[in-house]
């Protein structure tokens, strides 16, 4: 059952009066007997307030329509035709049956969405995902269902971060993975079959690889997009403020309403030994050929300094970005998050010759070979993935890294921690190197990148709270001092 939330219901109940005539103007809110103080309360409008001194009303449609640009095609049109925005007006251009939608009669802009429904979609790039409504259902329930999806996403827009505080950005990122909601629990040891123990402790966090590798990266510097899907829930909720509140953009996150959001349980030993159970709910909530082809996804991938994968997504999904990073006009740096292993690995072969960095532990990096055991040692298991075309090898290990690749082979050891692995160090690893080769450009030193991603690995390792621990920059230039007075007392 969805949740219950007064302000949600509230700014829902608004927008439905503010709907007929006109629509949301800044006219409109000047001279209407409709109360609009929840929309003048919302924090982003109050936000948009203190930085651009405009008025309550120009805030709020900014606001609404920003909102609105973000939905998925169909809840845009929706919106956008309900209250007479120019969402799509502004992104086609003026055009006869668009300039309809807009119309000073909710009639007739209802009229000219449901006749026009798949040319509409078209226009955005996608073909419709049900049938054209009609007017009698648009008046009936699909728009106040839109509406109360609009309403969630306008009170839900946490406060982001403070971009100041998180410096300049030194390159742009798209990872491509999951977002899921951890279910974290740390025990002295596991059960056996039929035993029962008690854990140390439980909680519940925002969790995925991709998740992580995105916090880790914007949090190093990077303007950092994840292209992921969720569900609706309060769960995925709860995931999109905290994207938000991490300064993350979630333009590229898909959301499927009414649907229960991925999970994982996570079970974490006290040294760090991690063993993960996860339920994706593949069948409802996946990225669609059409999510991927879509032009604000496309313009994405075009301007990506680096594109991050890793194997959560379905085969698909993992295809798709790596050969559509490949085939950039610009190549950007492509790394591979080799976990969690996948059944039929051969399937992505071809793909491999793009890969620049492959990432893993030894466990895991076996697991993409057709004879798991066939290497007797890390450098015949690099031999072995090397051939398929792959830039680099890197094994993460204790904290270390045994890096192997046409050009360096060499074995950095990580600094002291009182733990034999911890989840997510890997993704702080893969942030930070490309971070470092990001920043560094044309003349880059390998060797130093490695460095930092060691200390990056080092720097907050967590039992529990995986993404919440992904280190900043200054922490990671801290602990690299460090380790340089441990080196030279």
């Amino acid at each position: 059952m969805a949740r219950y939330d007064a302000n949600v219901e509230g700014v829902r109940s608004v927008f439905l009066k503010l709907r007929t005539r006109s629509g949301l103007t800044v006219e409109r809110l000047d001279a209407t007997e409709v109360d609009v103080r929840l929309l003048a309360e919302l924090p982003s409008v109050r936000r948009h307030i203190r930085e651009t001194g405009v008025s309550e009303g120009e805030a709020i449609v900014h606001v609404v329509t920003s909102v609105v640009a973000a939905l998925e095609p169909a809840d845009l049109l929706i919106a956008d035709t309900a209250l007479a925005l120019g969402v799509l007006r502004a992104r086609v251009g003026e055009r006869t049956e668009v300039e309809r939608l807009y119309a000073d009669d909710l009639g007739e802009r209802r009229r000219a969405l449901a006749e026009g429904w798949e040319t509409l979609h078209e226009l955005l790039g996608v073909t419709p995902g049900h049938p054209s409504p009609t007017v009698r259902s648009l008046r009936g329930t699909i728009e106040a269902r839109t509406l109360g999806v609009l309403a969630e996403r306008c009170v839900d827009d946490a406060e982001p971060a403070d971009v100041e505080s998180l410096g300049e950005t030194v390159g742009f990122v798209v990872v491509v993975g999951s977002a899921v909601t951890d279910h974290v629990v740390v025990s002295e040891e596991l059960p056996g079959i039929g035993e029962a123990v008690q854990a140390e402790s439980f909680d519940v966090h925002p969790g995925g690889k991709g998740l992580n590798l995105a916090v880790a990266g914007r949090r190093l510097g990077l303007d950092a997009r994840l292209v992921t899907a969720i569900g609706g829930d309060s769960q995925a909720k709860d995931l999109l403020q905290f994207m938000r509140k991490e300064g993350l953009g979630t333009e590229l996150v898909k959301e499927t309403p009414g649907v229960a959001n991925p999970r994982a349980l996570v079970l974490v030993g006290q040294t760090g030994e991690t063993r993960y159970l996860g339920w994706t709910n593949e069948t409802e909530v996946s990225l669609s050929r059409e999510d991927l082809r879509a032009p604000r996804v496309r313009e994405a991938m075009a301007a990506a300094d680096a594109v991050l994968v890793t194997l959560e997504p379905p085969m698909e999904t993992i295809k798709w970005a790596l050969s559509a990073a490949t085939a950039q006009r610009e190549k950007p740096l492509v790394l591979l998050q080799a976990s969690p292993p996948r059944e039929t690995p051969q399937q992505l072969y071809r793909l491999l010759r793009g890969v620049d960095y492959l990432v893993g532990r030894e466990g895991e990096l076996r697991r993409l070979l057709s004879d798991p055991d066939g290497p007797r040692n890390v450098d015949d298991l690099a031999r072995s993935l090397l051939s398929l075309g792959v830039g680099a090898v890197c094994v993460i290990e204790s904290f270390g890294c045994k890096i192997r690749s046409s050009v360096i082979s060499q074995d950095i050891e990580g600094p002291p921690v009182p733990l034999d692995d911890a989840p997510g160090v890997r993704e702080a690893f893969s942030a930070a190197l490309i971070h470092k080769l990001i920043q560094e450009g044309a003349g880059r030193s390998r060797e130093e990148a490695l460095r930092w991603a060691i200390a990056a690995m080092a720097t907050n390792p967590s039992l529990d709270e995986i993404a919440e621990s992904m280190p900043g920059r200054d922490e990671v230039e801290r602990t690299l001092e460090t380790d340089r007075i441990l080196e030279n007392p």
